[in-house]
């Protein structure tokens, strides 16, 4: 006969938990397993832990092995520092978009070539073509560099 009274362990559907006061019960209730399961962790592996998480409201929950308290403040301002940083930059580049002048209607890679246009001519026009492609492509690799520094920055 089966005089179970409760069903046990269950497994659990991992979902966002939609209502906000749901979510800081469910945080409330479970930061000290999280911190007890970092704590085993640091000490099995002989590893430094550092967990910093934000709830909704921006209030921050850390635990550090050996310690982490003192490198919040630091991390927070870096964070930041970054944050701001790229906002400047899309600011400019913004700013660096909408001051640019429209093309004139007779720029030379709007003409059109016809038949009397020798080769020469018409090399000149893949030359440019090929320089502007070059020098995209270098702005490109330089803007890409800048936000991979800034990613591993922080």
């Amino acid at each position: 006969m089966n005089t179970k009274k409760s069903k046990g362990k269950q497994k659990i559907n991992i979902k966002k938990i939609e209502r906000s006061k749901d979510r800081l019960v469910t945080l409330s209730k479970r930061r000290n397993g999280i911190y007890t399961k970092l704590c085993e962790l640091s000490v099995l592996c002989r590893i430094h832990i550092a967990f910093l998480g934000y709830t909704d409201s921006g209030k921050p929950f850390t635990f550090g092995s050996p310690s982490f308290q003192a490198n919040v403040q630091e991390l927070c301002t870096l964070y930041n520092n970054v944050v701001e940083q790229t906002r400047a930059e899309e600011v400019k580049a913004m700013k660096a978009a909408a001051s640019m002048e429209p093309f004139p209607e007779d720029a030379w890679w709007k003409m059109h070539m016809t038949k009397e246009q020798d080769q020469e001519e018409a090399k000149k026009f893949l030359d440019k073509f090929e320089g502007l492609y070059e020098k995209l492509c270098d702005e490109i690799d330089v803007r890409s560099q800048r936000r991979d520094a800034a990613r591993n920055h922080i």
